[in-house]
């Protein structure tokens, strides 16, 4: 009987050890802790890229109250597994501060030269959360070489280059909930910035495969808010409220190789120049494209723009439908100068396009064309390469005479269009000075089969997400991309 009572508990005790192996460790550290410490909370480290360093599959570094100001950026490496994402964040409910501006971060010199405040590379499933960093002299969050990583939550605030950024050879990116601010600003270079302009954009996806960036308010930023460029696919872009950026809001553009398969959408732009722009600069083409019930107003420039920039090589099946542009191209002062650089709700200025659908849209009160194409356009061209412009709703107060001569940067004639099946009317909208842009019940904005036209569906109830408390706090954990999602807050996001 003692021998049966001793194995009893020799394997309790075995069971007990295995349980306690099998619980995920979490490290500390505290601006009051010490590296000789064991990193428990009641013990923190003090280090943050000692603790990183220790991190294995399932892990987590929490960082306790408080600014840390570095002396180095902090480099992520660790490899987590399906089952064991490794965790850097903020204490819940903590103000955790990493500030950069006590050293400099230098051009690496070699592809994509954009080390960050937080630089993860060669690493595997992490997760960054409820972490500020600000006072960049590159990037504030940097992603290379790395595969399932997400960034939530976060916020980004000065920066020479890109708040967030995920490049050539990233794939499984999620960008979800982060406030970006004041990204490209030269004035966050070390010594006198000698390059004409800041590299990148506040957001950047140059070159990813399968990556969302979603629920982000990317605000006062010195270049363009959202950029999905390079070589990146699979990705798509919707749920973020981008405003008062130097240059456009929301920018597609093919570099090295092929750019396809992107969505945008339910995206909010204003005060930016182009709301949104497509380019292919140097890549062969841009293609699979959709764009769809984003709302682009008050832009200086152009709401949708097709450039010439770069070698202007081709973008094809692209469709554009269920937006609503709202008073774009009026130029700086919004006095209505028809020789600012870009301009009206659309402008095809490029004639490197081919199966383009523009429909169901609503352009209203854009200077000073609604809908625009450049007279490069050979004759039948519309036929030849499959653009169909049709069954937008089009409310036309511009007065001019067309085509009219865009001599001050373009160097373009432009005609106004309103393709076929459009409807010239008044959509109709609740209270446009407001930015409520939801169609009164007598609209006439109706498609074929009685649904609403522009950016909000007939029968959706839309709470103006981006109005208040945004971005909400996302529950990564039940998180689902591709699917329906719930942020914390907030109620069902509408993702149709």
């Amino acid at each position: 009987m003692t021998r049966y009572i001793s194995l009893f508990f020799f394997f309790i005790t075995l069971a007990t050890i295995a349980q306690t192996v099998a619980q995920p460790r979490e490290l500390f550290v505290s601006l009051t802790g010490n590296d000789a410490n064991p990193g428990t909370q009641e013990k923190p480290l003090r280090s943050i890229q000692r603790a990183v360093d220790r991190l294995g599959p399932g892990e987590t570094v929490t960082l306790l109250e408080g600014t840390y100001d570095l002396d180095a950026p902090i480099t992520i490496t660790v490899k987590g597994t399906v089952d064991g994402w490794v965790t850097l964040r903020g204490a819940e409910g903590a103000k955790v501060i990493l500030d950069g501006l006590n050293f400099n971060i230098p051009d690496s010199g070699i592809y994509p030269r954009n080390n960050g405040l937080i630089q993860i590379e060669r690493a595997a499933y992490v997760r960054v959360r409820n972490i500020h960093v600000r006072n960049s002299r590159r990037a504030g969050i940097n992603i290379q070489e790395s595969h399932h990583i997400d960034v939530v939550n976060c916020i980004s605030e000065n920066s020479l280059s890109p708040g967030i950024a995920a490049w050539q050879r990233c794939e499984y990116i999620r960008v979800l909930g982060n406030t970006v601010i004041n990204a490209n600003d030269m004035k966050m270079s070390w010594t006198p910035y000698t390059g004409h302009e800041a590299p990148h954009e506040a957001i950047s996806m140059a070159g990813p495969h399968h990556f969302e960036v979603a629920w982000n308010h990317v605000y006062d930023c010195r270049k363009e808010g959202i950029d999905v460029k390079e070589t990146a696919s699979f990705g798509t872009v919707h749920h973020n409220y981008v405003h008062d950026c130097d240059r456009q809001g929301l920018y597609i553009d093919a570099w090295f190789g092929q750019l396809a398969h992107i969505e945008m959408y339910h995206n909010v732009v204003h005060g930016c120049e182009s709301g949104i722009a497509i380019s292919s600069e140097d890549g062969p083409n841009t293609k699979n494209l959709k764009i769809h019930h984003n709302l682009v107003y008050n832009n200086r420039a152009t709401g949708i723009f097709f450039s010439r920039w770069g070698i202007d090589n081709m973008r094809e099946h692209v469709a554009i439908y269920n937006n609503t542009f709202y008073r774009n191209g009026w130029g700086k002062d919004f006095t209505g100068d028809p020789q600012y650089w870009l301009s009206g709700g659309c402008y095809l200025f490029s004639t490197n396009l081919r199966d383009v659908r523009i429909s169901n849209n609503i352009f209203a009160h854009n200077f000073p064309f609604e809908i625009g194409h450049t007279a490069r356009f050979k004759d039948g061209w519309a036929v030849s390469q499959a653009i169909d412009i049709s069954r937008n709703l089009i409310q036309d107060i511009n007065t001019i005479d067309y085509p009219i001569y865009l001599h001050t940067w373009l160097k373009d004639s432009v005609y106004s269009i309103t393709g076929t099946h459009a409807i010239l009317a008044d959509p109709l909208f609740e209270n446009p000075a407001e930015g409520d842009f939801r169609l009164k019940e007598s609209t006439p904005a109706k498609d074929g089969a009685g649904k609403n036209l522009g950016a909000f569906p007939e029968g959706t109830q839309e709470s103006f997400w981006w109005k208040s408390n945004f971005p909400p706090v996302i529950d990564i954990e039940n998180y689902l991309p591709g699917q329906p999602s719930t942020p914390v807050g907030r109620g069902k996001a509408n993702t149709q």
